[in-house]
């Protein structure tokens, strides 16, 4: 007879290698491929409380985020600033769309993560794309948590972090940020994003491959002993 301390044997040994295996493989994420991801290089002579804007054509920083389409803005140690001392306004004139582009080294067929962090005061839309492609998963509109403290960082926590996800199909994808504001008479007039980040998502490793190949194989092998015992009892 087969007690049934012995028949949940798989199930303690899957959950005991699968761990085991686990332990062995180190946590490691791909690295943000995006350049100058806070704006922190952005208008390098700004002077704390400057908001200073970029027409389509110019560059921001000298080279890694470029004004496609519009007006964008930059705003250095105001309280519409996330973390650091600056970050990036989208529809600087509020006739928009504008746009800021980013043109980022990747790999064909890899799929990358992106996130930011943003906040308004104003009705918006926004659209973030990848490669010409909008990014999964990142809605059309940033969250109207407004601005109402009046000291730099003072209104860190209203941002939102923002996640999506996409395939790179080439080796130099662009990634770009356009939004539009809609202000009114009761509304403010920003749209704020600050520290971009694009990851490869990491593929499984070798290592976790081979621990789970090897918990498949002795699993087969202890529930084949146990059949064959059962058949010897009867």
């Amino acid at each position: 007879m087969i007690s049934s301390r012995n028949s949940s044997l798989p199930h303690a040994l899957l959950a005991g290698l699968f761990l085991f295996g686990c332990s062995l493989v180190p946590d490691v994420r791909a690295g943000n491929i995006v350049q100058d991801p806070g704006f922190e290089s952005a208008d390098p002579g700004a002077l704390p409380g400057d908001l200073n804007f970029f027409d389509s054509g110019q560059s921001v920083d000298g080279g890694a985020w470029m004004v496609t389409q519009g007006t964008v803005g930059i705003d250095t140690a105001t309280s519409f600033v996330f973390a650091g001392n600056k970050s990036l306004l989208l529809d600087g004139d509020n006739s928009g769309p504008d746009s800021v582009t980013q043109t980022l080294v990747t790999t064909p067929g890899q799929l990358y993560t992106i996130s930011f962090w943003a906040n308004a005061d104003v009705p918006n839309s926004l659209l973030v794309t990848f490669g010409g492609t909008a990014v999964s998963g990142v809605p059309t509109t940033i969250a109207q948590n407004g601005f109402p403290g009046s000291d730099p960082l003072s209104n860190s926590a209203n941002f939102v972090l923002y996640m999506g996800t996409a395939m790179a199909t080439s080796t130099s994808t662009e990634l770009t940020f356009t939004g539009t504001a809609f202000p009114t008479i009761d509304s403010g007039v920003t749209i704020e994003i600050d520290n971009v980040g694009v990851s490869a998502v990491p593929e499984p490793s070798a290592l976790t491959l081979a621990a789970v190949g090897a918990v498949g194989s002795l699993l087969f092998g202890v529930r084949r002993r146990m059949r064959t015992r059962r058949c010897s009892a009867n």
